[in-house]
């Protein structure tokens, strides 16, 4: 029987084919106790033995698959694996508690999944995924149990489950797979990340689809909307099937795009810029087209190591980013490097953080580094360090008074004179920035201008506080909409307040990467746009076929406007009629 389901697009692209339905056999963890402890520690170090080699062959495959930067992630796998602090927690509670390999090991990959799941960052939450998956593996080696392989499957084969890890992923057959849809997970997980890379469409979030559909069963993914048909009538396949071949002949178009600059109608030239989470990204950024960095999210140092990242750990990190963002004539495009943004509900195990009622609200980002300089400084100096070998620009998050970049400006001027005097080269003109996130910035942004070189718009936390909706609540998810009138007032307050100070201002938020919303935001003013780096095609595009004038009418209708959904109208109007 037909159903319609929605979910979450992940990966762009239309797929009609039939379900694969992927189930692991269910593990059985035996929670009762064992005198023999010694077994039970070989169990574990066979288990850990096995699925190390398992990674090392994904890694290998993975490489000639997609690229070394995508390999890396089981780099990562790899050294958690054989994180020795995990090991000895884990035999510990096999010696203590006299309990099984499985037991103990899942006990001890359960206190780093929770810390992660509770992150406010979405990317980095999403990461816990990455634990799980080589929890999963490690415990199905020591129980014995054989892991489906992806590598082999029916042609035509779209993979439901409830959830797909990183190795799954990697291991698909693209000759037979054609789409993967799953019951959790978001767009920022490594399973999503690694969907787009291998340009096969994906659906997340839906909820229960692993519960309505049969091995076999016809089903369309419809990847570029969210939505999923199961069983459908033979005019619903031709229809999706020409819908398929358009996109597929758009995208071959847009790769045309790849190399051209970003230039309206009218003779605007726009920065299409990526956001980036560590330099594995780099290569997917180029690919793509886009011409800098608009947030390179620097908490993945500070997240991968058991204690606070060193000057020089940091330094490699901003350097080979730096390094490899040029043009084929050597000029550097700009990378902006978001200063560490921990705290709150963004725990570190190597740092006490106070436990605080509204985590949102509370002590985080720029607010720890101002009260633990030492903490800035170091990112600072290895920042400016960096900054010889390309074109660096340094931005604060979750600002919110002028006092406080007036407190980060004099850190970085003293290590500035710390450089000078140790004969350390670094850009002296190099631009500290803010991110425009919290309504106290947005709405008194000109005076902000005066103290700083430029603007990033964070629209993921600015919708939040504006709208006064934890973006993490399932209860309240409907009220979080940046085509909310309230939030588009404010992102049109920053840009004019950035330009009355004679600044330029980009967006860094998910918003930017929405091609339905390019129009309205260039329309207002906006200088650059960043995004996950897939959709740097589409919103090139959209900016070349625009022209400021007419793109400025669209906004004063916008702004006039009383409901979202109003707002909407208005702008699928436009839409349709220019883009």
């Amino acid at each position: 029987m037909r159903k319609h389901i929605k979910g979450i697009d992940a990966s762009p692209g239309v797929a009609v084919g039939k379900v694969f339905l992927y189930k692991e056999e269910e593990l059985f963890i035996d929670r009762g106790e064992f005198e023999n402890t010694e077994i039970q520690k070989e169990r574990l170090i066979e288990g850990r033995e096995k699925t190390k080699q398992q990674l090392l062959k994904i890694r290998e495959k993975t490489a000639l698959k997609l690229g070394e930067d995508k390999a890396a992630i089981f780099d990562g796998h790899i050294t958690l694996l054989e994180d020795e602090d995990l090991f000895e927690e884990v035999e510990e509670l096999i010696e203590e508690e006299k309990i099984s390999a499985e037991n103990a090991l899942e006990q001890g990959i359960r206190g780093y999944c929770d810390m992660l799941s509770n992150l406010e960052d979405e990317y980095l939450r999403e990461r816990a995924a990455d634990l799980k998956d080589i929890a999963k593996r490690w415990l199905y080696n020591i129980a014995g149990i054989d892991i489906v392989d992806l590598s082999s499957l029916p042609e035509n084969s779209i993979v439901v489950a409830r959830d797909l890890t990183p190795s799954d992923t990697a291991q698909l057959d693209l000759n037979n797979v054609i789409a993967f849809v799953t019951d959790i997970g978001g767009k920022t997980a490594h399973s999503s990340i690694m969907a787009r890379s291998l340009e096969i469409p994906a659906v997340v979030g839906t909820g229960n689809i692993t519960e309505l559909v049969k091995n076999r069963q016809e089903i369309i993914v419809d990847a570029l909307t969210g939505d999923i048909i199961i069983e459908p009538s033979g005019e619903e396949k031709t229809t999706y099937l020409e819908k398929r071949k358009a996109y597929l002949d758009e995208k071959e178009l847009l790769k045309q795009l790849k190399d051209k600059k970003a230039i309206s109608k009218d003779g605007k030239e726009i920065g299409v810029w990526a956001n980036i989470g560590s330099p594995n990204d780099i290569q997917g950024v180029l690919k793509n087209g886009a011409k800098g960095i608009g947030l390179y999210r620097t908490e993945f140092l500070f997240m991968a190591n058991d204690r606070f990242p060193s000057e020089e750990e940091q330094f490699e990190a901003y350097k080979v980013v730096a390094e490899s963002m040029k043009d084929e004539d050597g000029n550097y495009y700009p990378v902006t490097i978001r200063t560490m943004d921990i705290g709150g509900d963004k725990s570190l195990p190597y740092m006490e953080l106070p436990k605080e009622e509204n985590p949102f609200l509370g002590w985080r980002a720029l607010r720890i580094c101002l009260d633990r300089p030492e903490i800035l400084k170091t990112q600072f100096r290895a920042l400016l360090r960096a900054s010889a070998f390309g074109y660096i620009k340094i931005m604060l998050p979750m600002v919110i008074s002028v006092e406080e970049c007036r407190k980060a400006k004099a850190l970085l001027e003293e290590c500035k004179k710390e450089l000078r005097e140790e004969g350390v080269k670094f850009d002296e003109n190099i631009q500290l920035g803010i991110m425009i996130e919290t309504p106290a910035t947005a709405f008194r942004a000109k005076y902000f201008a005066k103290e700083v070189d430029f603007f990033s718009i964070g629209t993921n936390d600015l919708t939040q506080y504006t709208l006064a909706v934890d973006r993490g609540n399932e209860k309240i998810s409907n009220l979080y909409d940046t085509y909310n009138p309230g939030v588009l007032a404010a992102i049109k307050s920053a840009i004019d307040g950035a330009h009355e100070g004679g600044i330029t201002i980009s967006m860094c938020g998910e918003f930017a990467g929405e091609a339905r919303a390019t129009a309205v935001l260039f329309g207002m003013g906006l200088d650059a746009f960043s995004m996950s780096a897939i959709s740097v095609a589409k919103v090139k595009k959209n900016i070349l076929e625009l022209d400021s004038k007419i793109a400025q009418e669209l906004v004063a209708k916008v702004l006039e406007k009383s409901t979202t959904e109003e707002v909407l109208e208005e702008i699928d109007r436009f839409n349709q009629k220019y883009l």
